[in-house]
């Protein structure tokens, strides 16, 4: 019986810990943060005079009705919703519900030893080496392993994989080997 219980509290932990480290994952668009060159489509229900789609400015702010200028970047979708919400039920409506979809993230950049260095439109689940061969594969003295993405407001940096995924906004770059 104790061994069964053992077993069993055991599998319970290793099910709790996948469900955690899921969840965590910094490349889900779940976490996804709104930046400038995002268009997003604002719906308030039963309310169509409110609902807008616009592209965030670059200073982070986009137009609502009633609302006039609201800042978006750094907040998810779901915590736009919440903003939006309270900011609603604020003097103007009584129980809000509004929804979020982007109609179009922002592109990512790639730079270095590519072919055709530029700007590209974002493609949810693309891999790095997808993204390389969007911009016309690698240079003849490109490195290949050094190869490393910015990313997020903070602009932290770090060496990626071929099958690293690329979110949004990302500016990849890609080195030079030295053999």
């Amino acid at each position: 019986m104790v061994k069964l219980l053992t077993i069993v509290f055991g599998l319970i932990c290793c099910l709790c810990n996948m469900d955690v480290r899921a969840d965590e994952s910094p490349s889900t668009l779940q976490s996804y943060m709104f930046g400038p060159g995002d268009t997003i489509k604002i719906s308030v229900y039963q309310e169509p005079d409110l609902s807008v789609t616009a592209e965030i400015s670059q200073q982070g702010f986009i137009d609502m009705p009633l609302l006039g200028s609201v800042k978006m970047t750094g907040l998810t979708q779901q915590s736009a919703k919440l903003h939006l919400e309270q900011l609603l039920q604020d003097g103007y409506l009584v129980s809000p519900s509004v929804s979020i979809t982007v109609d179009s993230y922002r592109p990512f950049f790639i730079y270095g030893e590519v072919r055709s260095p530029g700007s590209y439109p974002y493609q949810p689940d693309i891999t790095l080496e997808q993204a390389i061969a969007l911009s016309g594969g690698l240079l003849d003295r490109a490195s290949r392993s050094q190869w490393h993405i910015q990313r997020g407001a903070d602009k932290a940096t770090f060496v990626a994989k071929s099958d690293t995924i690329i979110l949004p906004g990302d500016v990849i770059k890609i080195d030079k080997s030295f053999f």
